[in-house]
């Protein structure tokens, strides 16, 4: 094999393993909108308590921070997989106490750049979100 037929295979190898790792993800997420099941078991919703989010995602990992208005809430990073319309996360390191490797799955949808989460407990929805894209041009 020759040296351009070589690099025409390692190009070819490296674009491939690029498209594999690609969720269509990756990018800045805001939280635009969404609810939670509280402890009572009430449905809460982030505009009522001022909820605020970012969402950072690379081919592999994500990282989010929330305020609760000026108030810091919770941050975590760790890794995820999204397939088959279920997105989930596995966590590294959080602020809120779960243990290194605790997993949140959601049924996910993106459609452009808005990107829709739903987790459920048995049989019951237990946390709802929205999130648009920021910056979407920079994903073309």
């Amino acid at each position: 094999m020759g040296f351009k037929q070589f690099m025409v295979l390692g190009f070819g190898l490296l674009m491939a393993s690029q498209s594999i790792a690609n969720t269509g993800l990756e990018g800045t997420w805001q939280l635009i909108s969404g609810e939670y099941i509280d402890a009572e078991g009430k449905t809460v919703s982030y505009a009522s308590t001022d909820m605020q989010a970012l969402k950072v995602l690379t081919p592999d990992h994500f990282s989010f921070t929330s305020m609760k208005g000026e108030q810091f809430w919770a941050a975590g990073t760790g890794t995820y997989e999204f397939k088959d319309g279920q997105y989930a996360e596995s966590l590294l390191l959080n602020s809120f106490g779960e243990k290194v490797g605790a997993s949140f799955v959601f049924q996910a949808q993106v459609e452009g750049d808005m990107w829709y989460n739903s987790r459920w407990k048995d049989e019951q929805r237990i946390e709802y979100e929205v999130w648009q894209r920021l910056n979407p041009s920079a994903t073309e």
